[in-house]
């Protein structure tokens, strides 16, 4: 009887042990899933917030661009030169931290045309807008801009063809 009794009150014990361990362990176990899932979904907002902090980035790059091509086309080479360094500074810049290969492609492909555009800037050159026009077309690829269709050359002017009597 006491050996009933004994392994009455262990059976007792230990359903008292596995109710009360049993709902904690579940809440762990859900806890935990709950915590996974937060980890991942702070992952892709980290992700989602580089990617737009990149492009913004970019954005800037492109205004910088343009307020370039409004100083050339306006003739004010002096301003063009000022603008043009932060420009191909802020470029060089973005094209190391891109992680993109296609972005980091079109940002060299602007590097490359650096020393083309500076050197027509010191001189003065009104020929440097059509220089800068291929660096819009890689900018607006690395921003995931549309490009607008290229327009064929325009023709040179005719030369006044003698007129026959």
């Amino acid at each position: 009887m006491k050996k009933l009794l004994a392994l009455l009150v262990v059976l007792l014990v230990a359903g008292a042990f596995v109710a009360g361990y049993w709902p904690q362990r579940q809440a762990r176990v859900r806890a935990e899933q709950e915590a996974t899932e937060a980890r991942r979904q702070l992952a892709d907002v980290r992700a989602e917030l580089a990617r737009v902090e990149a492009r913004d980035r970019r954005g800037r790059l492109f205004g910088q661009l343009l307020a370039l091509q409004d100083a050339v086309a306006g003739g004010n080479f002096g301003e063009a030169r000022t603008l043009s360094t932060p420009f191909f500074d802020g470029v060089r810049d973005e094209a190391a931290r891109a992680s993109d290969a296609a972005v980091r492609t079109s940002l060299d492909a602007i590097l490359m045309r650096r020393d083309t555009v500076t050197a027509g800037l010191a001189r003065g050159e009104a020929s440097v807008r059509e220089t800068l026009l291929p660096i819009e077309r890689e900018l607006r690829r690395a921003l995931g801009y549309p490009l607008p269709a290229l327009l064929p050359p325009r023709p040179a002017p005719a030369e006044a063809a003698p007129s026959r009597p």
